[in-house]
């Protein structure tokens, strides 16, 4: 489980990554080390094996005398002891003069000396053909004397020394990198943790969400990206409340609207055939069933025009037609119900004909369910006031109704699917919460806008735009 999770990922990740780093540093420095260190003592051995030659030289002018053999054997030996080096000294013939050590005696294979002997300066690695026990580090100059070769000098130094110095640095390097390993770990274990936790908080409250808790909220308050994801992850939260919301009251709303109507049918429909309502009253009630049933498929064409909004298969036919005749065809329609509420009704139109291009059936389904609306809110003697008019290149349309208004925290709300601010049912009783859901999105897909305005407890008034028709052009009504 924790190698599977973000955070054993990434901890896991920057430790390989640590590990693989420190193990490549140390490789090359251990190499580039041990060729410095080799570099650098060659170069000392050079500097060595120089002023052995010219002791050499000057030892040879002064005669060959007990007193200055023992001084020049001295100063080999001072030579030897401050490098660290074993010296070896050749005549001309590859026989060993001196060396540095004490009662020593050696001899140089004619392999290693006949090059010097020749006048070469050579470099040797290894314990020169068995004469030492372990590896050494050799560097041999010839001792030039009246421009003729004289003898050889080689100095060796012990490469086991070379190796200790590298040894030592590394001891430090790798304790050094245990040190900065430890402290590195301890961080970025603290930041992968700081970095996963806000994601873990994420997915368990979307698990809540999916287990049907949708009050569940993150608490991310990072100024970054993980901060930006936990306020977009609320704000989702937030929609598939208010849309859970929503779909439960639409399913109760529904089941009411689909219940009222089928019982009204049922039982006026077995009073007639049971003879409990006489024959003479039976128009009158097949009336009342005849209106339940059109509200039935009023409501049934409401879902399925939702639906294809939804899928995008809501087609508009697009065409020129007089919009304040529509109007006034729509109150004709109404004239009953306005008359009955006693509603003062007033209408203004800037022009007599005021032409659009749109979709006409669907422009007619905007109009039916704002003035139905309209009538339906206001109270007996209130008023309705409906006007038309071109404004910033665009015909408007604005239905303005008398009566308890609308909230402002629920104005924002009124074009949401399966909304209905009357939550009490008192004065809507016939809808679903569908109908300015759909009237908003008919006139989106006109690309055009409608918006709602409310003083609550004085009036309520809807407002939107449609194209105007170029003029000049013929009326296909």
């Amino acid at each position: 489980m924790f190698k599977k999770s973000i955070f054993g990922q990434l901890f896991s990740f920057t430790v390989l990554v640590f590990i693989i780093s420190f193990c490549v540093i140390g490789t090359l420095l251990y190499g580039f080390l041990g060729e410095y260190l080799t570099k650098r003592n060659e170069n000392d051995l050079n500097s060595v094996a120089d002023k052995l030659a010219e002791l050499t030289v000057a030892a040879s002018k002064e005669g060959d005398s007990a007193l200055i053999q023992k001084l020049y054997n001295l100063n080999i030996g001072a030579i030897s002891s401050s490098t660290g080096t074993f010296i070896i000294i050749l005549d001309k013939d590859g026989n060993t003069v001196t060396t540095s050590g004490e009662n020593i005696t050696v001899t140089v294979n004619t392999e290693f000396s006949q090059g010097v002997l020749a006048g070469k300066t050579e470099k040797f690695l290894g314990n020169l053909g068995g004469l030492f026990n372990t590896t050494m580090l050799t560097v041999a100059k010839p001792i030039i004397m009246d421009d003729a070769v004289g003898g050889a000098v080689f100095v060796n130094l012990p490469i086991p020394e070379i190796h200790e110095i590298r040894s030592d640095v590394i001891r430090i390097f790798l304790l050094s990198v245990c040190f900065v390993v430890v402290v590195a770990l301890v961080f970025i274990y603290m930041m992968s943790n700081r970095l996963t936790k806000p994601i873990k908080e994420v997915n368990n409250a979307a698990k809540s969400i999916a287990g049907g808790d949708f009050a569940k909220r993150v608490d991310i308050r990072a100024e970054n990206e993980l901060g930006e994801l936990g306020a977009t992850f609320n704000k989702m939260a937030d929609s598939i409340e208010q849309l859970e919301n929503m779909r439960r009251s639409f399913v109760a709303n529904v089941s009411h609207e689909l219940r009222t109507p089928m019982t009204t049918i049922t039982g006026f429909v077995e009073g007639i055939m049971d003879g409990t309502i006489p024959p003479e009253k039976h128009e009158q009630y097949l009336s009342i069933v005849l209106d339940e049933s059109k509200r039935l498929s009023r409501l049934v064409t409401d879902l399925l025009d939702l639906s294809k909004m939804e899928q995008g298969k809501f087609n508009l036919e697009m065409r020129e037609f007089d919009l304040n005749e529509m109007i006034r065809l729509n109150i004709i329609k109404s004239e009953k119900r306005i008359t009955e509420k006693n509603i003062q009704l007033t209408v203004s139109f800037q022009q007599e004909n005021q032409k659009v291009i749109a979709d006409k059936d669907s422009i007619q389904r905007v109009l039916t369910n704002l003035m139905d609306n309209a009538i339906k809110f206001t109270q007996p003697g209130g008023f309705m006031d409906i006007r038309t008019g071109l404004a910033n290149g665009k015909v408007f349309v604005a239905i303005q109704n008398s009566g308890m208004g609308i909230a402002k925290e629920e104005l924002t709300h009124v074009f949401d699917r399966f909304y209905k601010t009357d939550k009490s049912r008192s004065q809507d009783k016939s809808g679903a919460g569908l109908g300015l859901f759909i009237v908003k999105n008919i006139l989106q897909s006109h690309g055009e806008n409608i918006w709602a305005e409310s003083n609550p407890g004085e009036y309520t008034r809807f407002n939107f735009t449609l194209k105007p028709a170029k003029p000049g052009k013929e009326s296909r009504q």
